[in-house]
């Protein structure tokens, strides 16, 4: 599959630069495959939040619960940054999967009563040609 991708439910969209492979679609998630060195995965989260949460608060308590499910996480970077017109938290972060190191892209939002995250990964030495991918698929990003 390639171009823009619709998720039927949660009413997002993105573009991938690169050919995917839709591998999970539920009603408030999607799973892509990227065709990029290392395969990475592209994961976008809906969640109900408050009309009035703050994507700084809703990143703290992600970043905490990811420390609490990962295994050796470790958060490298936390910039403010734009995905689509929509502003948003960027994190950067690195743990351990299957004796593997992984490094783990996040870009958070809060629109309209709902939490969006999208969730790059892939095996940490193939992030530096996989970055580019994940960043553009997540700035296309459109509501």
């Amino acid at each position: 599959m390639s171009g823009r991708y619709l998720h039927p439910l949660a009413g997002f969209s993105l573009s991938a630069p690169t050919s995917f492979l839709l591998l999970e679609q539920e009603s408030d998630r999607a799973v892509l495959c990227l065709e990029a060195p290392g395969r990475p995965t592209l994961i976008a989260t809906v969640e109900p939040v408050p009309s009035d949460a703050e994507v700084e608060e809703l990143t703290s308590a992600g970043l905490e619960a990811l420390a609490g499910e990962l295994l050796a996480f470790h958060l490298l970077d936390r910039a403010p940054a734009w995905v689509g017109e929509w502003p948003c938290v960027r994190t950067l972060a690195h743990h351990v999967a299957d004796g593997q190191g992984m490094a783990l892209e996040q870009w958070r939002l809060a629109v309209k009563g709902r939490g969006f995250t999208l969730t790059g990964s892939c095996p940490t030495l193939d992030y530096p040609r996989a970055a580019a991918v994940l960043c553009e698929a997540a700035e296309s990003f459109r509501l």
